[in-house]
């Protein structure tokens, strides 16, 4: 929310956090994915990658086999 702000007024993260009330270690803090999000975008795209690759056919009993042959 706060970078939208910041693209659409042109405004520094500074006056945009003064405004709001947080502080803008709050703001950096939340700008970079944590160590679990990134495992998780991962595991989502080695999903997608089976399920187009199976043209859609696969659900999810067959994806989690998939997924556990390529010891995931």
């Amino acid at each position: 929310m706060i970078k939208s702000i910041h693209q659409e007024t042109g405004q520094s993260i500074r006056r945009i956090c003064e405004t709001l009330g947080l502080p803008r270690s709050s703001f950096h803090h939340a700008a970079k994915p944590t160590p679990t999000q990134l495992d998780d975008q991962k595991l989502g795209d080695q999903i997608e990658e089976i399920f187009k690759e199976h043209r859609g056919r696969y659900g999810y009993r067959r994806i989690y086999e998939e997924l556990s042959d390529r010891d995931v």
